[in-house]
């Protein structure tokens, strides 16, 4: 008995380990992918039109391949109810193609860092929402971590100036944009991801999201593909797949492994990552800026702890994970 107790704590320890790993490879390639989009817009000239739609097209096209292969008798049955139809439609219209457009023309203003934080206060509209919905007045918790939230946006957007902005108050407006269509994003799936896959569910978003994008955008008005060169194409890569495609399924195979609330927690380095790759990219940061991102990433922190009445597993490729995906939520790993 106690050499399968040892067998036991050891596996456990190596998929904790595992999913650690995983977790922040995951974060660490999203933060990438924003700034590979700060790169190609800012240094290479490429549109943010071009980029939004072509990279929610064929990330969606991907992951939609892969759920069908995982999960092909799921799509039949998706397409045979009218409700999740609709709920697909607004996921993928209002929730990625209204996040990444915004959040790409957030990058294209400002800086990868910058509109990774505005998109990152979307729990705590989720919490509003959550809150005024079920009649109830916010927890200790969740009133500190609005606090944070705002205090933060403040910072970064005025410098603690109540008459100026300290940044372009259209990548205000854009990222906050950004922000509402996470909230779509994290909400509008929530009763259909269990039904059929987060995955399967996830690239039919991004793929119906990527083609109303083409009748938005019109990708082929752009010259774009005339800009591309061994830098373009590695950035477009990092951009369009490393973040979406290959990020999003390590992120899925961490909150399997070590649950979503221990994921979310690890996952609050990606702004900070953001950062340091927005450094690299020439992008300066003060005080004040730096002190506004730690507000909102310990909003993300303190709103993923566990236990909680509400509970939100928050960030721009993942939701709520079913059965069907092998991902456990904390509480089932923590009982």
């Amino acid at each position: 008995m106690h050499v399968q107790e040892q067998l036991a704590h050891k596996i456990v320890r190596r998929t904790t380990i595992r999913g650690t790993l995983l977790t922040a490879a995951g974060a660490i390639l999203w933060a990438l992918s924003s700034a590979c989009g700060q790169f190609l817009m800012q240094k290479k000239g490429f549109d943010p039109e071009w980029l939004a739609s072509t990279r929610i097209l064929l990330a969606g096209t991907v992951l939609t391949v892969i759920g069908i292969i995982k999960n092909r008798s799921g799509l039949k049955e998706l397409f045979k109810n009218k409700k999740d139809i609709v709920r697909l439609l607004v996921f993928g219209v209002l929730g990625f193609m209204l996040a990444q457009y915004s959040f790409l023309l957030a990058v294209e203003v400002s800086n990868a860092a910058t509109a990774t934080v505005f998109q990152y206060t979307a729990p705590i509209i989720i919490v509003a929402v959550v809150c005024v919905s079920t009649k109830r007045a916010p927890t200790l918790i969740e009133t500190v971590s609005i606090v944070l939230a705002v205090t933060g946006v403040f910072l970064l957007s005025t410098h603690g100036s109540f008459s100026s902005l300290s940044i372009d108050k259209m990548a205000l407006i854009y990222g906050m944009l950004s922000s509402v269509g996470m909230v779509f994003f994290s909400l509008a799936p929530a009763k259909i991801i269990p039904k059929y896959g987060s995955v399967l569910v996830t690239g039919l978003g991004m793929l119906i999201g990527g083609i109303v994008m083409l009748f938005v955008a019109r990708p082929w008005n752009y010259a774009d593909f005339e800009k591309f060169d061994l830098t373009g194409v590695i950035a477009y890569i990092g951009l369009a797949l490393g973040g979406t495609t290959i990020g999003y399924t390590l992120y899925t195979q961490g909150v399997a492994d070590i649950g979503s609330a221990r994921a979310s927690m690890i996952a609050s380095i990606e702004p900070v990552t953001s950062a340091v790759f927005a450094a690299f990219l020439g992008t300066m940061f003060g005080t004040l800026d730096i002190v506004g991102m730690a507000c909102i990433v310990v909003t993300i922190i303190l709103l993923s702890m566990p236990p909680k009445k509400l509970k939100i597993s928050f960030h721009p490729l993942h939701g709520k994970h079913s059965k069907g995906d092998r991902a456990a939520s904390g509480d089932d790993n923590e009982k």
